[in-house]
């Protein structure tokens, strides 16, 4: 078994972003210090492209959410067969301003709420910061129970908050493989057959 870190692909800069203003940057803000959101006023966001836009691929249903890309946005259809799976996200609705994005479907950000402490942390290598805080992880060695996670923000002691990256085991990839789900991005960080594989610095 593996476990990996999920973004969303960009596809060559098609991605939203958020509108600039005061509320659209409070609510980021509680998003970036909780990972979670308990009551969500909406953000309005832009489609963002690297070409003209009658040039412009057609969207995943993953998109890259630019603002925070540790996030992604789901569309219509990853959203009811992510919910079919996985009661542990919710979907946090958000309006594109373009007319033209906004008529092709309904777009969410994901609302995580399985927070886990799945590291085996005397095995693992970590940066420390500031106090002598974690502020990273070098190498990341997850026990068994991660089976019974396969969505979660990771958490481990002397942090006071999870780091921002969503993790996933296989389970969650082979699903969303399967149900034809296109636009993740996956990250290999972990392998239970080859423990001491080296990875780049997460």
């Amino acid at each position: 078994m593996k476990v990996w870190i999920i973004s969303g692909d960009c596809n060559g800069r098609v991605c939203f972003d958020v509108e600039d203003s005061l509320e659209n940057a409070r609510t980021l803000y509680n998003f970036h210090k909780k990972n979670y959101v308990d009551e969500w006023p909406g953000l309005r966001v832009s489609f963002v492209c690297g070409k003209k836009r009658k040039d412009t691929l057609a969207l995943n249903n993953i998109t890259e959410f630019t603002s925070f890309s540790f996030l992604f946005v789901c569309d219509d259809y990853a959203k009811q067969k992510l919910s079919e799976k996985y009661e542990c996200i919710q979907f946090l609705q958000i309006s594109p301003i373009e007319k033209e994005i906004a008529k092709e479907s309904n777009f969410y950000l994901p609302n995580l709420l399985d927070f886990a402490y799945l590291l085996d942390e005397e095995k693992s290598a970590f940066e420390y910061g500031l106090h002598n805080t974690v502020s990273g992880i070098k190498k990341p060695y997850f026990v068994e129970s991660v089976k019974d996670h396969p969505i979660f923000y990771l958490c481990v002691q002397n942090r006071n908050r999870a780091f921002l990256n969503i993790y996933v085991t296989d389970e969650f990839k082979d699903y969303v493989e399967s149900c034809g789900i296109t636009g993740f991005r996956f990250k290999e960080v972990f392998d239970f057959d080859d423990p001491d594989k080296k990875y780049p610095l997460m």
